[in-house]
């Protein structure tokens, strides 16, 4: 199960402090306390934001233009994912 949140109280209000999870080995339904999940970068974005520099870097190429600019958009958004997931997983809620 995916959640988007930005923070774990936000989860707490959305889901509870236990979330339902199935094994995906053995098929059983354990729980896990919200402090035990794990955010990571969502790598879609970071794919959006290469594919936005190759356009850039096409667009800019056709008006006579070449800029070493456009490598640092996958790089800012890359770096702004891991950064929202750190914070995340940084914040623990007490019970």
């Amino acid at each position: 199960m995916k959640v988007k949140s930005n923070n774990r109280f936000d989860l707490k209000e959305e889901i509870g402090l236990e979330i339902n999870e199935r094994c995906k080995h053995c098929g059983n339904h354990t729980k896990r306390h919200i402090n035990r999940l794990h955010a990571s970068p969502n790598y879609l974005i970071i794919l959006g934001g290469v594919a936005l520099a190759v356009m850039v870097t096409i667009l800019i190429w056709d008006l006579g233009f070449v800029s070493t600019l456009t490598g640092t958009i996958p790089i800012a958004i890359w770096m702004s994912e891991e950064k929202r997931a750190s914070a995340f997983n940084k914040i623990m809620i007490r019970d």
